[in-house]
């Protein structure tokens, strides 16, 4: 039975790990689905399922909904799944056809011999998450957070708000408009929030935040919003091998012409979350292997393509600040999915386009073809 979302971090995980030995994690490969967001998407399986029984001995499956080549792109994501499970247990099944979702369900179940099986689905075109992944079981209670949107069999939904609630520090911070390429003549009053670092996907981090018009946030409507990660080559030296430093900016000026605006900046997201040391590393193997993508070299230096998380930025906005609604200044479609999460309708995107120049070119069509981020390029 098709039961949608399902918390697995509750009780969930226990009910299943006391009753079922066959776990089957089923990819599903959809129509354009970049090959930099298929290995983000293993990258976060094996993040989550690390340390967890349930995952020890679980089968791995590709399902190719009859939209890739199969000689092509569909064994390219299958030759990089392997490297990164280190085994060669992950089999690949094409339906030379697009399937409809219960076909694709009832076909994925066929292929588990096991009646019982407990399978995980997760699209390729987004992150396998623990807390909102679909997962096809046999019939149980489970309650529907009307919220979210996502079914849980604990006391309360996540969403509810944070189980360890981030502490921040806050101040008044006058900016000066020139700084950021501004045209007003007076400064712009701002608030800013600080927390301690902590823990988020593997890494430690820290929210800060620019709020503009921070009497008025709470309850407030069609809010701009920029989710922000660190990027010091980009965003202090204003390297032209990267979109960062300009986007930021871009976002500034519009925070100066509305009446309230929030840039969040996540301090531990440097160079996705590979660090700058491993960043200017993967540089360096671009510098002298031209033929090479950016994922492929943080690969050689031993990194994940992408690590960062963004649901404790979207839980700042939701519960620090209590916005009603929003609009997300981002090409990067994962961090819109952290902010559905919480604000479901009442958050919509916007894109921010980029001109490519002749030291980001190859850069920015790698993050559209590879990583799946949305009218970025002109």
């Amino acid at each position: 039975k098709q039961l949608g979302c399902v918390n697995l971090k509750s009780n969930t995980l226990r009910w299943l790990q006391s009753r079922y030995e066959s776990v089957v994690v089923a990819f599903i490969l959809n129509e354009y689905t970049p090959y930099g967001m298929a290995l983000h998407c293993f990258d976060s399986f094996l993040r989550q399922s690390k340390g967890k029984k349930l995952f020890d001995k679980c089968g791995i499956i590709l399902f190719d909904n009859g939209s890739f080549n199969y000689e092509d792109d569909a064994k390219k994501v299958l030759g990089g799944g392997r490297k990164l499970f280190e085994r060669d247990h992950l089999s690949i099944f094409s339906s030379r056809q697009q399937l409809t979702t219960p076909k694709v369900h009832a076909a994925i179940k066929a292929m588990c011999q096991n009646p019982s099986s407990v399978i995980f689905l997760t699209r390729m075109t987004t992150r396998f998450d623990l807390v909102q992944s679909v997962c096809l079981l046999p019939k149980m209670a489970l309650n529907f957070c009307m919220e979210c949107g996502s079914f849980y069999d604990a006391s309360s939904c996540p969403c509810s708000g944070p189980d360890n609630p981030i502490v921040f520090s806050v101040t008044s911070l006058p900016i000066e408009p020139s700084s950021f390429g501004g045209i007003g003549t007076s400064v712009m009053e701002t608030t800013c929030y600080a927390s301690e670092y902590f823990d988020e996907g593997g890494l430690k981090v820290q929210i800060t935040a620019l709020v503009k018009g921070n009497r008025r946030i709470k309850g407030a409507d069609n809010v701009i919003v920029r989710i922000h990660s660190e990027r010091l080559t980009g965003n202090v030296f204003y390297s032209k091998k990267c979109d960062c430093g300009e986007q930021k900016h871009k976002f500034m000026q519009l925070m100066e012409m509305e009446k309230i605006g929030v840039l969040v900046y996540i301090k531990g997201h440097e160079g996705r979350g590979a660090g700058l040391y491993n960043k200017i590393k993967a540089y360096e193997i671009l510098d002298t292997e031209s033929s090479k993508n950016h994922i492929d070299a943080l690969s050689d230096v031993g990194c994940q393509s992408d690590i960062r998380e963004y649901n404790a930025a979207a839980r700042f906005l939701k519960y620090t600040l209590e916005i009603k609604s929003l609009r997300l200044f981002s090409n990067n479609l994962q961090k819109f999915e952290a902010v559905k999460k919480l604000f479901g309708s009442y958050g919509s995107r916007q894109s921010m386009p980029t001109i490519p120049g002749e030291y980001n070119e190859k850069y920015l069509q790698e993050k559209v073809s590879l990583c799946g981020h949305d009218g970025l390029l002109e």
